[in-house]
């Protein structure tokens, strides 16, 4: 979709706007969802990305415990359906936020919105990289891509990922994940950091899994990188993991919808910047192989 630009002059220049519209799909075997949870709570707090490590007998009757105390609440309920409520139903909920308002907006930015659903993101970034290479627009009118995947979690109980040096990261209020806005552009990404100031948005940034040689690769993981490798500039926004990523567990009622409204507003206000600037983004990092392998 595309809201053009008010500027004729620079309605042929295009900011998008993206997220991912698969997620993981169903499984052969319904699993408790309660069971499920329990297990992830203590065994693998990030999710599928966590390491396939043994559990303890105590951890056992930890997991027994809470899966116990939540089956009380409520009727047992199995389930084989990868929903991605977080993963990435926020993502792409965001962006249709974003298309609304700015649809809505009485003053159009200078230049065109470019909103782009991708699919096949778990599958290896396939729409992205298709659509970068085939795009519906020339590829060097996209002056910035904003990427958004998985940004309703990141609350004080969530291991949203960890350090370089392997140490448990927790979210909290305002936690974001900003990763790459440095990477191609000096300029967007402090324009970020600009944005969330002077709009007085409080988001609190978490720049640590966007170091060089990281080992859970976040940078080379959603789609913004099928437009960073091309030498558009790029900024992902993401609330990180937890433990229901890419689990049955993934449901709207643990979606934090407060943080999701404050990151659609935070990204809107700086896709209307990056809209309006009388220059394009500042490329002043080298642009990698559009053909080569992704390095963080």
């Amino acid at each position: 979709a595309i809201i053009r630009g008010s500027d004729p002059a620079l309605r042929g220049e295009y900011v998008a706007i993206g997220a991912h519209n698969d997620h993981v799909g169903y499984n052969n075997e319904p699993a408790d969802h309660d069971s499920v949870k329990a297990f992830q709570m203590v065994a693998r707090p990030q999710g599928a990305d966590n390491e396939e490590t043994p559990v303890s007998d105590a951890d056992w009757t930890r997991i027994r415990h809470i899966a116990d105390s939540l089956g009380a609440r409520h009727p047992a309920r199995r389930d084989s359906i990868y929903n991605g409520a977080d993963d990435d139903g926020s993502g792409t909920t965001t962006v249709l936020e974003i298309a609304e308002a700015s649809a809505n907006a009485k003053v159009k930015p200078r230049r065109s919105l470019l909103f782009v659903w991708h699919t096949g993101e778990e599958l290896g970034l396939l729409g992205s990289s298709y659509f970068t290479d085939h795009p519906t627009v020339p590829r060097d009118s996209i002056v910035a891509q904003l990427n958004i995947d998985m940004v309703g979690r990141g609350g004080a109980n969530d291991i949203t990922g960890v350090t370089k040096a392997g140490a448990l990261i927790h979210g909290g209020p305002g936690y974001v994940q900003l990763i790459g806005s440095r990477r191609l552009s000096t300029e967007l990404g402090d324009l970020a950091e600009k944005v969330n100031t002077e709009q007085r948005i409080g988001l609190a940034f978490d720049y640590s899994l966007d170091a060089n040689g990281h080992p859970q690769n976040i940078y080379c993981r959603s789609d913004h990188y099928m437009y960073a490798r091309y030498g558009i500039p790029i900024a992902f926004f993401s609330t990180g993991n937890h433990r229901d990523y890419h689990q049955v567990t993934d449901e709207p009622q643990y979606i934090d919808y407060e943080k999701l409204a404050n990151v659609s507003q935070f990204v809107y206000d700086i896709a209307v910047q990056v809209a309006n600037l009388d220059h394009r983004v500042v490329v002043d990092k080298p642009k990698p192989n559009p053909r080569g392998n992704c390095v963080q």
